[in-house]
């Protein structure tokens, strides 16, 4: 196994065990930007930085483990101490979430941990582990997300709001990652209601949240109900056109339709558009159609992870993955964009983020 890929894959797990450590210097710095009115990390074991480091882990666990059984081997030695690793991690980080913050989901952007542990699941199962500790607790955190994303307010069409404290937007974030996790969950546990709920936020948000002339993804939409005799549905579209990660988030969830032609359309024909978006050097700029901008390795990663083709054929991606390679250091993703504010907040600070760790090693991995 090459020796860069078991080191990307130590350092997320590495990352994984120490995403809820947080120094001092980096309370200080949070500490400022809230006064700015800046976002600042979450508390939240189950945010989506998280999620994403633990769905780059599953992916690489799969993968390692898919090519162990292909030279009829067993797991021991290098492969299975990084599979024992990655499962280590993710039962600690399960038992601090339990243990600490009281299993408690707080925001919809939880719903991307929940894809990464029912993915976990379906592997453990397939070892004939399922009834083990380890795949309890991951059902068990997938029951309470799923809990929570059912009572979650939606708009007027059944779409998950996003934030519903401070605005009734619906965000591409909100809608992939929500819809990723329902159909998981959904199709692993036997749930259609989960299911159609999923296929309902891709759904809307092809109708509401999509630019008609280029079918790329806005960052979300609002939609408003007028009064009396003016009782229309109104809709404003938000954000650039196209934030990457955007379209990463709508196009990693649907990667997960099979059953519906409408979504399985606009998963073939938006693929096939996001690819003719690759930077000269095989990577996606922070801004999709910004073919000349700074490269964004979060989105890029997403989106190798999302993509599929049109004609049934895999995508030729190896300039990407070639170019995401280009951008880890030290084991360490870099060039990944930090984190948005809100619709169009977008600073152009780039670095090593936890987004982009997890984003590359899923893509990578896969």
């Amino acid at each position: 196994m090459d020796e860069r890929y078991i080191g990307l894959v130590k350092e997320t797990i590495r990352e994984l065990s120490d995403i809820m450590n947080v120094s001092i210097k980096d309370q200080f710095k949070d500490a400022i930007k809230s006064a700015m009115g800046r976002s600042v990390r979450a508390k939240d074991p189950m945010f989506w930085p998280a999620g994403m480091l633990m769905l780059g882990l599953v992916e690489a666990r799969k993968k390692i483990s898919d090519e162990v059984s292909a030279k009829d081997g067993a797991l021991e030695d290098e492969p299975g101490g990084l599979i024992n690793s990655i499962d280590k991690a993710i039962a600690d980080h399960l038992a601090l979430w339990n243990d600490k913050y009281g299993s408690r989901i707080d925001y919809i952007d939880d719903a991307l941990s929940g894809a990464a542990l029912i993915k976990l699941y379906c592997q453990l199962r397939s070892e004939g582990k399922s009834e083990g500790n380890l795949a309890s607790s991951c059902e068990q955190a997938a029951n309470r997300i799923y809990g929570y994303l059912s009572a979650a307010p939606r708009d007027q069409v059944g779409s998950i709001v996003y934030n519903a404290s401070r605005s009734s937007n619906v965000f591409a974030d909100g809608a992939g990652q929500t819809s990723m996790f329902l159909i998981l969950y959904g199709n692993t546990f036997g749930d259609d209601n989960a299911v159609e709920l999923g296929q309902l936020q891709l759904l809307n948000f092809m109708k509401y949240g999509c630019d008609k002339k280029s079918s790329l993804p806005y960052h979300g939409y609002a939609l408003t109900v007028g009064e009396g005799e003016d009782a229309r549905l109104t809709v404003e579209k938000k954000g650039l056109l196209s934030w990457s990660r955007a379209a990463g988030w709508i196009i990693m969830g649907l990667s997960q339709v099979r059953a519906v032609p409408e979504l399985k359309s606009w998963y073939d024909n938006l693929s096939k558009v996001l690819l003719t978006y690759q930077m000269p050097e095989g990577g996606f700029a922070w801004q999709i159609q910004a073919t000349e901008g700074h490269i964004d390795t979060s989105a890029t990663g997403m989106i190798v992870y999302g993509v599929g083709s049109s004609d049934g054929r895999p995508a030729d991606i190896s300039d990407t993955i070639a170019a995401l390679w280009q951008n880890i250091r030290d084991d360490r993703v870099i060039n990944s964009l930090s984190s948005c504010d809100d619709f169009g907040v977008h600073y152009q600070n780039y670095g090593h983020f936890p987004w982009g760790q997890g984003a590359v090693l899923a893509a990578i991995s896969k």
